[in-house]
């Protein structure tokens, strides 16, 4: 009797490691949230779908931001004035090599710093008010990111969990567990 008792702690410990496996499963992948009492629970929807829901919207956020400062070069709160202006202070420190002319006046150095650091202002405003929202509507990114929205469902990575992760672990943790609920026995033997 003392022998079937010990032989609970292999199934106990299997059982126990299987749980675990599906409990890493549902943790990633649970695709709706669950309620219990009335209050959400805060491990659901899962931590992956969760996380790609959030990297889509970000993605997406960033794009139209961009384009709305982009159309909007009075914007003086907006990343891209903050870059214009870091790139002016940049050209502007770079052409200090002016003030070594000789013959001209402090006045005359003076204005053709600032028109080496607007006209490379220029340059970089256009390149990135006109040129990046050109290519971005010219290769369709908005329509590339649905598709890839659309292309990376949550199937798509359980699909590849299941063939390549879940089935391995599985194994893994039934043999490792078989070997601890040996290991219980044998201590529960000895004990008893």
């Amino acid at each position: 009797m003392l022998f079937l008792k010990s032989l609970l702690f292999i199934v106990w410990n299997i059982v126990l490691g299987m749980g675990l496996v599906y409990f890493l499963r549902w943790f990633l992948f649970n695709g709706k949230a669950r309620y219990f009492f009335g209050k959400r629970c805060i491990l659901t929807p899962g931590f992956l779908v969760r996380k790609r829901e959030w990297l889509f919207v970000k993605v997406r956020d960033l794009l139209h931001d961009y384009l709305r400062q982009a159309e909007n070069p009075k914007l003086s709160d907006g990343y891209l004035k903050k870059w214009e202006g870091m790139i002016r202070n940049f050209i502007w420190e770079k052409s200090e090599f002016v003030d070594g002319w000789l013959f001209l006046t402090a006045k005359m150095k003076l204005k053709i710093r600032d028109m080496i650091a607007d006209s490379f202002t220029g340059v970089a405003s256009k390149f990135l008010r006109r040129t990046v929202p050109r290519l971005l509507e010219q290769y369709r990114v908005e329509h590339r990111i649905d598709d890839y929205d659309f292309q990376f469902s949550i199937d798509f990575f359980l699909r590849y969990y299941n063939l390549y992760v879940h089935k391995y672990l599985m194994y893994f943790i039934i043999a490792l567990n078989f070997i601890v609920g040996v290991m219980n026995m044998i201590l529960y033997l000895i004990i008893g």
